[in-house]
């Protein structure tokens, strides 16, 4: 498991751990970042960067507090930036606070650092080649993985923690656990290491510590929870100079000495070395700037001096103890200090420069002169983000300047091909965008309307009242008799960019329509109207006719009637 991740849900797109981290050991997928196990040193630089705090430090305190709940007999070894990680009171009563959580035994890892002291000095004394300390393990992270070449100026010695759980372990027997407390990231992963693993158990961090500490019932302390017992050089160990200063080695401008901080001047300096410009006698290394204090788990909002100054004022009573520790008889010739380091980089497949080129085509970069080398991508140069690209770490839309062209570029596209006249201005009316649409409409054979009034193209006045007031103004009918043209038109203030957007929309056709329609169904009306009055004349004309049709034919029935009536009277009468 990785000692850092990322939370990606909380993952942003904004780039700043990459920006940040001095090996690029972060690629992005589909807008998210991922730790390069491969490239990564365990600084921790990402864990202080991420704005969303979307990187997690693997812990190990759930497993430290398992083995006090199973009964194990078990010591705290305490990195010796710990005065500048806790207020005062706190500091000074750790020893019996550990006791209180369940530790049998607290002591400074600066036992350990007093060893390995001893050792660089002898090392220095031996050797006619370069001596780089291997105290911090992002530098031998950092040697291994980027730097191999310079692996055998790297001190063959075991880290102060790693010492100091070995003398534990012979002083109170193999079957302890050793539980190691810090302001380091990388420490975490060295405890991964095969010359490290079974000799220190747990690592956590002080914010783990802290954590725990403040979750725990107050409890007393057992018998024997005394404050520190030893005076110890090493506890200088956690400061810039601090190993130099602990192993009696002398820094000046004569003695080829050079202590470096912060893993930008950790690789300026390897680099130099790699190349052949400097060959000091000495370098202490430590990946983070100040030293330990200016660890990734210290707490934040002071500056490494100031921490400096915390622990070297919290020694400085310390110290007036009156028993310093010394190294067990035989102790430095043990075989078991000894470490030996491994070639971690990575082999690549490098791009030709014709790959590198279409790869810079595509976010159109096709001469130098397009290579802004911003850094907004995290990379500092376009070439370096390619060959990232090359390898799978980057995505081609993490090109800043490359994306906003793009999306500049789709909105002019989108606003030129939009069949509705898009005029923009500013609050004094001056065009700010005129597009194709609206010179047709407004300004036909006139290519420079931008920069001029919009009263030379058309009446300004809804422009005028829609930013005095504030007010969108939508789908209003404008009509243009001397142009033939009628619009619909909305105009819109953005008061946060200062513009006044019009959308104006031809409808002149539709008029002319609207109109023609109206006159067919005027047409239409006068038409049903005439037929009505016609069917009225001749219904009026039937109705006469059939008025004297009816008198005839009554006058005529009532005649045959008489007559048939008559006849029969004729016949019914008697004969004589």
């Amino acid at each position: 498991m990785s000692v850092i991740t990322t939370r990606v849900a909380d993952c942003r797109d904004c780039h700043r751990c990459l920006r940040h981290c001095p090996v690029k050991a972060i690629s992005f997928e589909s807008g998210q970042a991922h730790v390069l196990d491969e490239r990564c040193v365990a600084c921790g630089t990402c864990t202080l960067v991420c704005p969303q705090h979307a990187k997690i430090i693997h812990s190990d305190l759930a497993r430290a507090q398992d083995f006090l709940a199973q009964g194990e007999k078990v010591a705290l070894s305490l990195a010796p930036s710990f005065p500048a990680a806790f207020p005062p009171a706190v500091a000074a009563s750790l020893p019996a606070r550990a006791r209180a959580l369940g530790f049998t035994w607290v002591e400074e890892t600066a036992v350990g650092a007093e060893v390995v002291a001893a050792e660089y000095a002898a090392l220095l004394n031996e050797r006619e080649t370069p001596l780089i300390s291997a105290c911090c393990p992002a530098v031998v992270n950092l040697l291994e993985k980027h730097h191999p070449e310079l692996l055998p100026y790297l001190a063959p010695t075991l880290s102060p923690m790693t010492v100091h759980a070995l003398l534990l372990k012979d002083r109170f027997g193999p079957e302890i656990k050793v539980v190691f407390a810090g302001p380091c990231t990388a420490k975490i992963d060295e405890a991964r290491r095969p010359e490290v693993a079974g000799r220190v158990d747990a690592v956590i961090t002080f914010a783990d510590l802290k954590e725990w500490l403040a979750a725990a019932p107050a409890a007393s302390p057992p018998p024997g929870a005394e404050a520190w017992g030893y005076r110890l050089p090493a506890r200088s160990f956690p400061v810039s100079g601090g190993v130099l200063a602990a192993a009696g080695i002398k820094a000046d401008l004569t003695s080829g000495v050079v202590a470096v901080s912060g893993l930008e001047e950790c690789l300026e300096t390897f680099a130099d070395l790699a190349a052949g410009r400097i060959r000091p006698r000495f370098i202490e290394a430590m990946a983070c700037r100040g030293g330990c204090v200016g660890g990734p788990v210290m707490p934040q909002g002071t500056s490494a001096a100031a921490r400096r100054l915390q622990v070297a004022a919290y020694f400085r009573e310390a110290d007036a103890a009156p028993s310093p520790w010394h190294i067990p008889a035989g102790f430095l010739a043990d075989e078991r200090l000894r470490r030996s380091y491994v070639d971690r980089r990575q082999r690549l497949p490098e791009p030709s420069p014709a790959e590198i080129a279409a790869i810079l085509a595509r976010t159109g970069k096709t001469r130098p002169a397009d290579e802004a080398n911003c850094g907004g991508c995290g990379y500092s140069s376009c070439r370096e983000k390619a060959y990232a690209v090359y390898q799978g770490w980057a995505e081609e839309e993490m090109c800043i300047p490359f994306m906003k062209a793009k999306i500049s570029s789709l909105a002019g596209a989108i606003v030129d091909s939009t069949p509705s006249a898009v005029i923009v201005v500013d609050p004094e009316l001056t065009i700010q965008e005129f597009n194709p649409r609206a010179r047709s409409l407004f300004a036909p054979g006139n290519e420079a309307a931008q920069g001029q009034p919009l009263s030379a193209f058309l009446d300004p006045g809804d422009f005028a009242r829609a930013w005095a007031e504030q007010k969108a103004i939508v789908d209003k009918r404008v009509a243009y008799p001397e142009r033939h043209l009628v619009t619909l038109q909305t105009i819109l203030p953005i008061k946060d960019y200062g513009l006044i957007v019009g959308i104006i929309n031809d409808i002149s056709e539709t008029e002319r329509r609207r109109q023609e329609v109206e006159a067919m169904k005027r047409e239409a009306l006068s038409r049903a109207e005439h037929v009505i009055t016609r069917q009225m004349q001749v219904a009026q004309e039937i109705a006469g006719v059939l008025g004297e049709t009816t008198a005839e034919t009554k006058a005529t029935l009532l005649e045959l009637i008489r007559i048939v009536s008559g006849k029969e009277e004729k016949n019914n009468a008697p004969r004589g």
